[in-house]
């Protein structure tokens, strides 16, 4: 029962007031849909034109998801960021080198964002976890109160950052990785595109698998940590759907 809670809890959104983040959707806009475009059309289009309409599909998703729901998730930032550097990528015709570059580069960022966050007391990891559509936050700041724990959170709240910025930087190691050796050709070809397009769901499992893995991880402990410092059990931490 505790971890349906747990993986319930990483699926909520921030605000359950807007629209929920359709997961289905982005794979198909972000991954499914340029995939085919990229392996299927260059014959039809040519190598450029099919590389700009595979691009348009995530750009178009994202910006539609952004204005339905009023708020940006790390998969549509990671998309738009991504479409926008391969799109000027292509256009100059860059070497591979900086493709991998930049498959490295947006998760590092996030990475990086992930833990400074936390330095200027605005912890980004706020939006996986801790918000008040998954804890019950008015409840667990007073039981923290109560147990003079409130410096020992702020321990916990460093180190569950440091597992999510850790999550984003294994993903832009393993990225680069995947991208070094995959993208090999020269942008403009129809070899490029196809090496692209292999190079696109593989980078996704390669992030959002072990995100997804390291993040139920971090939310479990998170919440095993919680209830020592709080007395409370699971149920009462967390919010019922």
């Amino acid at each position: 029962m505790e971890n349906k809670k747990v993986e319930a809890a990483i699926e909520t959104p921030s605000d359950l007031k807007k629209p929920k983040e359709n997961l289905w959707a982005s794979i198909i806009f972000y991954v499914l849909i340029p995939v085919l475009v990229l392996s299927k059309l260059n014959s039809t289009l040519g190598p450029l034109k099919t590389l700009l309409l595979a691009l348009a599909f995530p750009l178009v998703f994202g910006i539609y998801d952004f204005a339905k729901r009023k708020q940006a998730s790390p998969i549509a930032i990671l998309g738009i960021t991504s479409v926008l550097i391969k799109g000027i990528f292509a256009f100059y015709k860059v070497d591979g080198f900086w493709f991998a570059i930049q498959e490295a580069a947006i998760p590092t960022f996030l990475g990086i964002f992930t833990i400074v966050s936390a330095w200027i007391g605005k912890p980004f990891v706020n939006y996986f976890i801790y918000n008040e559509n998954i804890f019950k936050i008015d409840l667990l700041e007073n039981k923290l109160r109560q147990n003079n724990a409130e410096r020992q959170f702020k321990i916990l709240m460093w180190q569950v950052t440091m597992v999510f910025g850790f999550a984003f930087f294994l993903g832009g190691v393993l990225n680069y990785i995947l991208a070094i050796n995959i993208i090999i050709s020269p942008a403009g070809t129809e070899a490029f595109n196809k090496e692209l397009a292999e190079m696109t769901w593989k980078s996704y499992i390669v992030i959002a698998l072990p995100k997804f893995v390291i993040s139920i991880f971090g939310l479990w402990w998170f919440i095993s940590q919680l209830k020592k410092l709080t007395g409370l059990n699971a149920a009462e931490i967390l919010k019922a759907e």
